[in-house]
């Protein structure tokens, strides 16, 4: 074996372990260049629909959104959440294990090179002379699976894209984290809102019953009024326990989601925090825009990459495996000292395999397959994500004005129904209809609002904003 067929075979060896992961891989699916559901004005309203959400094909993807809401304790909780989240922590941890499997891959494309020592001392049978005599052996020994043919340069791709899909996996969980933390936030504080209404309301249902049974002891009301009335105000109060049920519910989620025990951040959380004034309107990125910053897109297109990659390796086991063997040492026995050496050179070629590396070739196949399609649907839910929010946000906001109109309306009905029911003018009945009526107002106008915010979170997150943050 001449030094110039070595010295070409190392050269190929190394060229081989040099590996790039694929290039962008399409879904198939061409994305709208407009968002439907902002082109279709089914609401006769008073709100500009075409001025409340704009599509601009220069606009960015807003990363820090929250700062739109204008909430010191949503801002620090999410803060919180960025550094403590255990399932973040672990998303965190999987991309170190990828990482990690990638330097694996990568020194399993250099030499492997061994160091061994040896030394004994006895009694040998062949010896002429039966004495005893030492042997010292110390070796250094080489083995190198060289590439020539490209058969683990798929496998080094595929690691490379594996760490790319888990790195965008990670930004995916922070994205649906943030989002989490957001919508369960303003759930917690429609709780504490509906809390105030509810017993704003009792009170002035307390106040009615309390004036039926004045004029009871009057002769002016009969038990059936005060029994109606009681009625009422057992009703409205039965709504607190499962309020405050809900509120507690939402208190130890978010301690949970800080990576803290229920009850641990409740004080800070619970501090009143008034809700800012909500800018209804919003600029939106492209369709395109979107799906390009979506990082649950993103590991999708990576983990078919990865699919493509594994298929052309489970393809490569065709080729043969050439490895490249050497061996250097030093013996000495009884003052006899040698330097044995060999360098040798191993082709195995698969002859008879009854099919292994076909079999292993379609599961390659329909693993692609089933990536490919996770992938096409995993685009067509981005795109769907963004469309029922903005088609829940633009019904909200007119809703919500029509709300506020309504909270207004059953208030002055409410105080006019008052000032009737003490002149003798309507009955008890009409009196309690119009505070109930405001009651609902009131809470429904308290979800809305609620519901505006969230569905916001929605379109923020929907376009993937949040991942790339820095705290």
């Amino acid at each position: 074996m001449s030094m110039r067929f070595i010295i070409c075979v190392l050269l190929a060896g190394t060229l081989s372990s040099c590996a790039h992961s694929l290039p962008y891989q399409s879904s198939g699916i061409t994305p709208p260049s407009l968002w439907s559901r902002l082109m279709h004005k089914d609401v006769k309203t008073s709100v500009d629909l075409d001025k409340l959400v704009i599509t601009d094909n220069n606009a960015r993807v807003e990363q820090e959104w929250w700062q739109h809401f204008q909430d010191p304790t949503l801002n620090e909780l999410i803060r919180e959440l960025i550094q403590n989240n255990k399932n973040l922590g672990v998303a965190r941890a999987r991309v170190q294990e990828a990482r990690s499997n990638l330097g694996f891959a990568q020194a399993s494309q250099l030499p492997e090179i061994d160091g061994v020592v040896s030394a004994s001392r006895g009694y040998s049978t062949a010896a002429s002379v039966a004495k005893p005599h030492g042997l010292l052996d110390a070796q250094v020994q080489s083995t190198w699976d060289i590439d020539i043919f490209g058969r683990n340069l798929p496998r080094l791709a595929q690691t490379k894209e594996i760490l790319q899909y888990a790195d965008a996996s990670q930004q995916a969980v922070l994205v649906g984290l943030l989002a989490e933390l957001a919508q369960d936030y303003f759930d917690l504080r429609d709780d504490q809102k509906q809390i105030d209404i509810t017993s704003s309301n009792l009170a002035i249902q307390q106040k009615t019953l309390d004036l039926i049974k004045a004029q009871q002891r009057g002769a002016l009301a009969s038990d059936f009024d005060v029994e109606r009335a009681n009625a009422q105000v057992s009703t409205t109060a039965s709504k607190l326990p499962q309020l405050r049920s809900a509120y507690q519910l939402a208190l130890n989620k978010i301690n949970v989601l800080l990576g803290l025990l229920p009850g641990a951040k409740d004080d800070f959380i619970e501090t009143r925090q008034e809700l800012a004034p909500l800018d209804q309107n919003i600029i939106v990125a492209a369709p395109a825009t979107v799906l390009a910053n979506r990082p649950d897109v993103k590991a999708a297109e990576r983990n078919f990459a990865a699919s493509i990659s594994a298929r052309q390796y489970a393809f490569k086991q065709f080729f043969p495996d050439v490895s490249l063997l050497s061996y250097f040492g030093v013996e000495r026995a009884d003052h006899l000292t040698a330097t044995p050496w060999s360098i040798g050179l191993t082709i195995i070629e698969p002859l008879i395999d009854f099919g292994r590396i076909k079999s292993q070739l379609n599961v390659a196949d329909a693993q692609g397959q089933e990536a490919f399609l996770q992938y096409q649907e995993t685009v067509l839910e981005a795109v769907e994500d963004m469309e029922n929010d903005l088609t829940s946000y633009k019904n909200e906001v007119v809703r919500n004005g029509l709300l506020r109109d309504s909270v207004n309306q059953n208030k002055k009905a409410a105080k006019l129904a008052q000032q009737q029911f003490k002149s003798g003018f309507i009955a008890l009945l009409d009196l309690l209809v119009a505070q109930s009526n405001v009651l609902a107002a009131e809470s429904e106008l308290a979800d809305s609002d609620i519901s505006l915010r969230k569905y916001l979170v929605g379109i923020y997150t929907a376009s993937g904003g949040g991942w790339k943050v820095d705290y």
